[in-house]
């Protein structure tokens, strides 16, 4: 563990450090390993670091912070179901200390409620599922919330035809 990450429930590592190099055996041929690049995942991170960090009371009220295992978990949940060109999500602290990650865009809304590491309630509201949405309670498998994301991602198709 590098010393500033101790610091930190979110710290970026160092660039070289995010790249391995791997020596096969028997050759000199090397391969490089790295984590794709995210658009979305450093404000998600920043995010979450000033959300885990908030003081009891935030709301006024008796509002918890966001709880680190919470926060860990959402962003776990993020990499499996985003990818590298989703849009960044907003982050919205719950007062008991839960996550609301959202997406608001024409063609839909998608809202996580992470109330729990493998505890999440996901619902989408887009034209296909009328103005109530559609609810659903995951535990660990976030293929839904993928496919919901690219669909919302997906160019839309003109109805008319041009004018000549």
């Amino acid at each position: 563990m590098i010393g500033s990450q101790a610091n930190s429930a979110y710290t970026r590592l160092a660039e070289s450090a995010a790249t391995s190099i791997v020596p096969f055996r028997g050759s000199p041929k090397r391969v490089t390993i790295c984590e794709p690049v995210r658009g979305w995942r450093d404000p998600v991170m920043e995010r979450m670091k000033q959300l885990v960090q908030l003081e009891r009371g935030w709301d006024g009220y008796r509002g918890a912070p966001v709880g680190f295992d919470i926060a860990h978990f959402a962003l776990r949940m993020l990499d499996a179901a985003c990818g590298v060109d989703a849009p960044t999500p907003q982050l919205v602290p719950g007062s008991d200390g839960d996550l609301q990650i959202e997406w608001h865009t024409e063609r839909g809304d998608i809202e996580l409620d992470v109330r729990a590491p493998n505890d999440v309630l996901a619902w989408r509201r887009t034209a296909s599922t009328g103005p109530d949405g559609e609810e659903v309670a995951l535990t660990n498998d976030f293929s839904l919330v993928a496919s919901w994301i690219a669909e919302l991602l997906e160019p839309s198709c003109a109805t008319g035809t041009a004018a000549a």
